[in-house]
């Protein structure tokens, strides 16, 4: 029996962990499409959470970046309150520019068998008459296709999640020679980031990303430049000055969930920022991406038929295994966003801050720190 031919759009790390998953397992003929030319510039804060560490070590890739990454010992939490802590957990992150993380993981991909068909944008799935999905149209011709996996981010172009969606807002910068710490991360919960927060992260090379976070609904993300030019000089002004800024302020917006939709039929499926794979409470989604794409391979590899495509059981296993693997920590995450806009938390008194409020943010700051954390007062 032929392997199934397997399109894979969108190259950032659910993507490429797809398929390099499916070359790995030997279950398919992939390709591989991504809009832009690679290496490419992508507006993150490029953190590796001991998560994706973990999914590195499954994809057999993570010493392609031992030499060059940002290392992360301890978060410094800053809360709407004004208080401060420090956090360090038993596992380390990393900070890998996604300009380098993206391109790496899509090599490692090629290194095994993908093809990589760079400047190619999808524009729409292509269904016959039966309404299965048979390829994709893309700006360089058709392509046929077994199976269609949709990693394009987000908002999906091809998603069919109708349920409402939380569009979290970002804008970052880069600087280079700060004197803010070089192997600790800072995130500040300001009160006009609604549940949000700004954040700064050392990367390689003597850079640091600096940023915030903003619900698309909230009052301030109306004037999102002149909010970071605020915060920016209240909460790091002391760490950037005197600091050079390398290139222009950038801005994309991610999709968080509490719930997983419909993420697969017969011949598609959607992975990572596409399927709105995103933590709530830090809008960190790269090592749910990797996650995601990771278990996108094994279950082609299982269940994936070229005669029928997915069953409909099969359809709904996935569907449940993505949501078993990371709906707790997202709940966890929208439980902290929902204490970090309320007024009446932030004059709690220091019993309730070292009980409650305290968990659940080593709950959400977990992603970044590692599993567990050293107990420590919560702003």
């Amino acid at each position: 029996m032929r392997k199934p031919k397997v399109v894979v759009v969108g190259a950032g790390p659910a993507g490429s962990a797809c398929a390099l998953a499916l070359r790995k397992l030997d279950a398919a003929e992939v390709l591989l499409l991504d809009k832009s030319a690679y290496p490419r510039v992508k507006v993150c804060g490029s953190g590796l959470s001991p998560l994706a560490l973990r999914m590195l070590d499954r994809l057999d890739i993570r010493d392609r970046f031992t030499a060059n990454h940002g290392l992360i010992r301890a978060l410094i939490v800053r809360g709407p309150g004004g208080g401060e802590t420090t956090l360090r957990g038993k596992a380390q992150a990393w900070v890998v520019p996604r300009t380098e993380f993206d391109h790496a993981v899509a090599k490692a991909s090629v290194s095994h068998g993908a093809r990589f068909q760079e400047e190619t944008k999808a524009t729409e799935l292509i269904r016959d008459a039966r309404g299965d999905v048979r390829g994709v149209r893309t700006t360089r011709g058709d392509v046929e296709a077994d199976l269609v996996v949709c990693a394009d981010g987000s908002p999906s172009r091809f998603s069919r999640d109708e349920s409402p969606k939380t569009t979290i807002r970002t804008l970052m910068g880069w600087w280079r020679g700060t004197t803010l710490p070089h192997d600790e991360a800072i995130m500040v919960w300001d009160r006009r980031l609604d549940g949000y927060y700004a954040w700064s992260f050392p990367e390689p090379c003597g850079v640091t990303n600096v940023g915030i976070t903003i619900p698309e609904g909230a009052p301030d993300a109306t004037r999102l430049k002149e909010l970071f030019t605020d915060i920016l000089a209240e909460h790091f002004d002391h760490g950037l000055r005197g600091a050079e800024q390398v290139g222009k302020w950038m801005g994309h917006p991610a999709v968080v969930t509490t719930r997983v939709g419909e993420v697969a039929e017969s011949r598609a499926m959607w992975i990572g920022e596409a399927a709105r794979l995103v933590m709530p409470a830090t809008a960190e989604g790269i090592g749910f991406a990797l996650q995601s794409g990771l278990l996108a391979g094994e279950m082609v590899a299982k269940h994936f038929r070229n005669e029928t495509g997915f069953s409909r059981l099969a359809c709904r296993r996935y569907r449940v295994e993505t949501a078993t693997r990371m709906l707790p920590k997202f709940w966890a995450g929208e439980a902290f966003v929902r204490v970090m806009r309320s007024e009446r938390a932030r004059t709690l008194s220091d019993r309730l801050m070292h009980s409650r409020i305290k968990q659940l943010a080593e709950r959400a700051v977990s992603n970044l720190v590692g599993g567990d954390v050293d107990g420590a007062r919560v702003p």
